[in-house]
């Protein structure tokens, strides 16, 4: 999703002139990083921000490998052995020396692991001034082969930095179990040098202008956008909603059916799947124009694609369905609003909102971004017979990063979509049910993608049941069409 650069040398002139490394050299955050930081010191004790990994081993663990092979990981990637703390007002980042990762063992023979232990494990909370953000568990003597919770804080980790993490991690691991010292070659940067190089470039003047314009454009979006009748909530911090999920896996000629639909509107499956999903917001919000926020990888630079780290931004997008265009015309107007919002990823979230906050807190309009959508199509991680685990297997963590997100997935299996949802604003059976409408939405509109938006069912059921949510309506001169009657009735009254 993220737009692409020419790579800027003086990322690497800058790591040879400030080396980052040793425990008293203390660098900004990026400001990705930033946002997450304050989230955390927030909601302290909150697992929102956990990334919890869990491989299931084609046989048992050597347990000293592991911890020998991780060593050798966090060796290559420095941000998995930093620290974050305040100074001066203001957090900063330590990397740490290179030191043994611990790797917990728990022995469990025939039985495995509980799964209130895997949970409780993947769900404890992080303390980021006091030890770096990974942590590892070994649940040994389950069916099948033991069992690794790999927990990370997102604030060291993104989606896309799984295929550079794991395929170290394999190539390390088979060294450490052939009892030689694994042998990582070291990387150009780091993820200190890209947060140095981004909070330089994030004050240039040219940003700045483009950070006031893009708040000036969003200002004004009506805000408190929720789904159906669910208007209220406590407040609470951000990174302490409690959140659920309703997982559920795209029809495969649906995902074949949008591939083709994409090619022939010359736009990507992201746009199609984005514009249903609009489709499906608007229907039960009511609302004219909405904004959903979507998630950017934002590696920007060539030498990044190696970097275990934290580049993601929440990118706002506006939109404005019409109840009687069609989902093609619908389509083509997304992929614009893409192009054009994804062209200002760099603006970092936490700053766009903060430069729109006056206008919306005036006019009690809530936050900018309270519904999420995402197309993960990152490279997977290494699972070929060279590798002694399953593919990894991301667990919940039992909250929400935002009201309701709607996530895909494209994985060898198939397309996996979760609805992730805030339990204080929306139950499973609403989950549930965005995620059928979603579907048989997309179906009827990949059947027929010039019909209007309106026309569109939200269900599969039989003609004339009734539809949840708000569907609108065409739109319709009622006025004139009540004056035409009335001046239609005026006429046939004096010819009688």
């Amino acid at each position: 999703m993220a737009t692409r650069q020419e790579p800027r040398p003086d990322l690497r002139e800058d790591r040879d002139q400030h080396p980052v490394s040793g425990a008293e050299n203390a660098t900004p955050l990026s400001t990705a990083q930033e946002r997450l930081w304050f989230i955390d010191a927030a909601a302290p004790g909150s697992a929102a921000y956990n990334v919890p990994l869990l491989l299931r081993w084609r046989g048992p663990v050597d347990v000293a490998a592991l911890g020998t092979a991780l060593t050798a990981v966090t060796a290559r990637h420095d941000v998995l052995r930093t620290v974050y703390e305040l100074r001066d007002g203001r957090p900063v980042q330590i990397v740490r020396d290179v030191c043994p990762v611990p790797v917990d063992a728990v022995d469990c023979p025939g039985t495995g692991p509980a799964p209130e232990a895997v949970d409780s494990e993947a769900r404890r909370p992080f303390d980021l001034a006091a030890r770096p953000p990974l942590r590892c568990t070994v649940w040994r003597g389950g069916q099948g082969g033991d069992l690794v919770l790999l927990t990370i804080h997102h604030i060291a980790v993104d989606g896309w930095s799984l295929l550079p993490l794991f395929t170290d991690l394999a190539a390390a691991y088979r060294s450490a179990v052939d009892g030689s010292v694994p042998d990582l070659p070291a990387l150009p940067l780091q993820y200190a040098d890209y947060a140095a190089w981004e909070k330089e470039t994030c004050a240039s003047p040219e940003l700045r202008r483009k950070l006031a314009e893009r708040a000036g454009q969003l200002e004004s979006f009506p805000g408190r956008l929720t789904l159906g009748e669910r208007t209220g909530r406590h407040a609470v911090p951000e990174g302490a909603r409690r959140g659920a999920q309703h997982i559920f896996r795209l029809e495969p000629e649906l995902w074949t059916g949008v591939g083709e639909l994409a090619a022939r509107l010359r736009a990507t499956p992201y746009t199609l799947l984005l514009a249903a999903f609009q489709t499906v917001v608007q229907r039960w919000s009511g609302r004219e124009r909405f904004i959903i926020g979507t998630v950017a990888a934002d590696r920007q630079l060539p030498d990044l694609e190696q970097l275990v780290g934290f580049f993601v931004n929440t990118v706002p997008l506006s939109c404005h369905p019409e109840p009687d265009q069609s989902f093609a015309d619908l389509c083509l107007q997304v992929r614009t609003e893409v192009y054009r919002a994804l062209t200002l990823s760099r603006l970092p979230y936490d700053r766009l909102s903060a430069a729109a906050a006056p206008g919306r807190a005036e006019a009690d309009l809530g936050p900018l971004v309270e519904i999420g959508f995402g197309l993960q199509n990152m490279p997977a991680p290494p699972t070929d017979e060279g590798v002694p685990w399953e593919s990894p297997e991301l667990l919940p963590t039992g909250s929400a990063k935002f009201g309701l997100l709607l996530l895909l997935e494209e994985r060898s299996d198939g397309v996996r979509a979760t609805v992730e949802y805030d339990l204080d604003l929306y139950g499973p059976e609403l989950a549930e049910a965005v995620a059928g409408q979603f579907q048989a939405l997309l179906a009827a509109a990949l059947a027929d993608p010039d019909r209007p938006l309106c026309r569109l069912p939200l269900t599969r059921r039989a003609p004339g049941t009734a539809h949840p949510g708000i569907v609108h309506g065409e739109r319709r001169d009622l006025v004139g069409e009540r004056l035409a009657l009335l001046a239609a009735a005026g006429q046939g009254g004096h010819r009688s």
